[in-house]
C-alpha cells in the first residue's frame, strides 16, 4: 500500500491525502504521483510543500536521485519547487528508519546473518560487545546498568529488527556509559558508533518544548535559532565521523578487496540516507511517526486480518479521514506511542433511559 500523508509544520495536520493499492512501485511509477499530489496541494489547496519524508526504500533512493542535475556522486538531498521558483523542495529520509538499518549493519558482524565486518581506528565495532555487556551484567543481576535492555535487544528476529523504541534503546547513552565503565578500551570504537548515533538520535528527536528540560538533556530542546550547534555538530562532527572512518578503511594496509572494504562500514544506503536528512536539516526537523501510526490503525482494525484487501483499506482510510485526530494510537507497533494529551475527567456518563 502507498499513501501519500500530508502533515503540518506549525499545525497538527496529518491527513492521508492518496492511497494506492501496489505490491511494489518503481521510482519511474513513484515519480509522476509524487508530482501529481504537491500540485494539487499547491494550486488547489494554497498549501506549501516544503519537505518530502520517506523511508530508506530503493524505489524512494532512485526517485531522489531522479532529480539529479549533475554528475555529482553525492545523493540528491533537494530540488526545486516548480510551484514556487524561490523556495526548495527538500528530500528527508526517515530517521526512525536510519536508526534500524544501523542496527542492522551492526547485528550483523559476528552475529545473525555475519555480513559486516565494521572496523575503525585498528578496533572492531562488535555486536558481541552488546551481547557480553547483556550476559554478564544485565540479564541475571538484580541491579542492571541498563535496565531496558533485554533479550529481544540482542536476539533480533525479523520482527523486532522493525521495532524503532529497541534500536534506540540499544544505540543509547545508557549503553555506551555501561561499555565504557565495564570493558578496557576495546570496546572504545562501539562506544563511540553508540554516542554517535544517540545524538543523533536525539537531534532530530525533538517534540515538545519542554522535554529536553524535563529530561536534563539539551540536545531535546527544541529549535530556536538558526545557529544552533546542534546543527554545526551534525554537518561537521556527525558526517565528518563516516568520512574519517571511509579514510581509515582505505589506508588500512591490508589485502581486502572492494567488497570486502565496503563490508567494514555501514551499507552505502545508510550513509546516503544519513547525508540526506542532515542536509535537508537545516530547515526543519520532521519524522515519518504520523505515517507510521496511520499504517498502526490498518493493522489495529484489521483484527486478526493480516492481509487486508483493498476494499477493506479504502473503508479504514476513509473511517480515519472522518474521525481525525479523535484516533488512538496503536498500543502495538513498531513506534513508540504518547498518551499524555489524552483527557481523562471524572465526568458522569449519562444514563440509559
Amino acid at each position: 500500500m502507498l499513501v501519500i500523508m500530508v502533515r503540518g509544520i506549525t499545525t497538527n495536520l496529518k491527513f492521508p491525502f492518496a492511497g494506492f493499492a501496489t505490491n511494489s512501485i518503481t521510482a519511474d511509477f513513484l515519480y509522476p504521483i509524487f508530482w501529481k499530489a504537491v500540485s494539487i496541494l499547491e494550486c488547489s489547496f494554497k498549501l506549501k510543500v516544503l519537505f518530502c519524508i520517506c523511508d530508506g526504500a530503493s524505489a524512494n533512493r532512485k526517485f531522489f536521485q531522479l532529480h539529479k542535475l549533475d554528475n555529482s556522486t553525492e545523493p540528491v538531498y533537494f530540488t526545486k519547487n516548480p510551484h514556487d521558483e524561490n523556495c526548495n523542495l527538500y528530500f528527508i529520509s526517515d530517521v526512525p528508519h536510519l536508526l534500524k538499518t544501523a542496527i542492522n549493519c551492526l547485528s550483523n558482524l559476528y552475529s545473525h546473518k555475519k555480513t559486516r565486518q565494521l572496523w575503525n581506528r585498528e578496533k572492531d565495532i562488535s555486536w558481541m560487545h552488546l551481547v557480553l555487556l547483556f550476559e554478564e551484567h544485565c540479564e541475571q543481576d538484580i541491579y542492571s546498568p541498563c535496565s531496558k535492555l533485554s533479550r529481544p535487544h540482542i536476539d533480533l528476529t525479523a520482527f523486532t529488527y522493525m521495532k524503532v523504541n529497541l534500536a534506540a534503546q540499544i544505540l543509547s547513552g545508557t549503553v555506551a556509559n555501561a561499555l565504557e565503565h565495564f570493558y578496557d578500551e576495546s570496546v572504545s570504537e562501539t562506544v563511540c558508533f553508540i554516542r554517535h548515533f544517540n545524538r543523533f538520535f536525539d537531534c532530530l528527536n525533538v517534540r515538545s518544548l519542554f522535554e529536553g528540560r524535563n529530561k536534563r538533556n539539551p540536545d531535546l530542546d527544541p529549535y530556536t535559532d538558526v545557529n544552533d550547534n546542534r546543527l554545526e555538530w551534525l554537518t561537521t562532527t556527525f558526517l565528518g565521523y563516516f568520512e574519517e572512518w571511509r579514510q581509515n578503511i582505505e589506508n588500512r594496509n591490508i589485502a581486502a578487496t572492494a567488497k570486502q572494504k565496503a563490508a567494514m562500514t555501514l551499507s552505502r544506503q545508510t550513509l546516503d540516507g544519513l547525508k540526506i536528512s542532515v542536509k535537508s536539516i537545516t530547515e526543519c526537523v520532521k519524522r515519518q511517526d504520523p505515517l507510521e501510526q496511520h499504517f498502526g490503525h490498518y493493522r489495529h482494525k484489521s483484527g486478526a486480518n493480516n492481509n487486508p484487501t483493498v476494499y477493506d483499506v479504502r473503508n479504514m482510510m476513509t473511517t480515519l479521514r472522518a474521525v481525525g485526530s479523535q484516533a488512538l494510537q496503536p498500543r502495538k507497533g513498531n513506534i513508540s506511542v504518547n498518551r499524555e494529551n489524552i483527557p481523562i475527567d471524572n465526568t458522569e456518563l449519562p444514563r440509559r433511559r
